[in-house]
């Protein structure tokens, strides 16, 4: 017969137990990192005995204001990024979407309206993704390839509704957090801090900044542009910078 101590040792591993399976399940919703709820592509290791690659991607636009000042950047350093664009602003901004696409940049789906996916139904998920696939497609005439989640937030069933719809599921392992700090210099000492972080582990960076925003199609993003400056002319001279189809191969096996 179970005593009461007995109940009391039971109950709190149960609770221990509970609290485990509820931090499984957030790291898995939250991190992007974790493949607990599918495999995401975000950044394989550096090739040995070459340089350390990075890929620059951006994410909420296309920005009217400042995603131009972004093209212009890039080209003035001959690099390729990838964008990932909302679906509503895309439609919006049709000339710009094509103006990123004949730049040579990668273009990927980041939904239609920008929702936390973590609490959107698998329906609502997939008329989501495939409304802003087919305002892409139609935009550009060719197929989209990418996919990021916004917030990186998913459940169970995103990944494999990504899958379904023919994506690659992108996370990332820098974010500059742009959207919320107040200079450019708080950008790049973070953006460096981390990627200096993957290089001693040997890993490659997929680095998030963000050309528009969720909550305003022509928010400032004066501190991105300021900051991409300077990090594409810190890591000119000792990164190989590339777009994500490079990684393909060796991070989805």
């Amino acid at each position: 017969m179970l005593t009461t101590h007995d109940w009391l040792d039971l109950a709190a591993g149960s609770a221990a137990v509970a609290a485990a399976a509820a931090g499984g399940l957030a790291y898995g919703a939250v991190s992007p990192a974790s493949s607990l709820f599918g495999a995401a592509l975000t950044a394989p290791r550096n090739p040995a005995g070459g340089r350390p690659e990075i890929t620059f991607t951006f994410d909420d636009g296309p920005n009217p204001e400042w995603t131009p000042h972004l093209l212009n950047l890039l080209a003035e350093h001959e690099v390729k990024a990838t964008f990932f664009l909302i679906g509503r602003y895309a439609a919006a901004e049709r000339g710009l979407v094509r103006r990123i696409h004949e730049a040579g940049h990668l273009i990927g789906n980041h939904t239609w309206s920008h929702p936390n996916l973590l609490r959107t139904g698998d329906k609502s998920t997939r008329e989501e993704i495939s409304r802003t696939n087919a305002e892409l497609e139609e935009i550009l005439g060719g197929p989209i390839r990418y996919f990021r989640p916004p917030f990186g937030m998913r459940r169970p069933g995103t990944f494999r509704i990504v899958r379904e719809l023919g994506l690659i599921p992108v996370t990332w392992n820098v974010i500059g957090n742009d959207w919320k700090v107040k200079s450019s210099e708080e950008i790049v000492n973070r953006v460096m801090r981390i990627e200096e972080r993957n290089r001693r582990r040997g890993f490659a960076t997929n680095l998030v900044l963000h050309d528009g925003s969720h909550r305003e199609p022509s928010a400032d993003r004066s501190r991105t542009v300021a900051a991409t400056r300077t990090l594409l002319a810190r890591y000119r001279q000792t990164h190989r910078t590339v777009t994500l189809d490079a990684w393909n191969i060796q991070s989805e096996g």
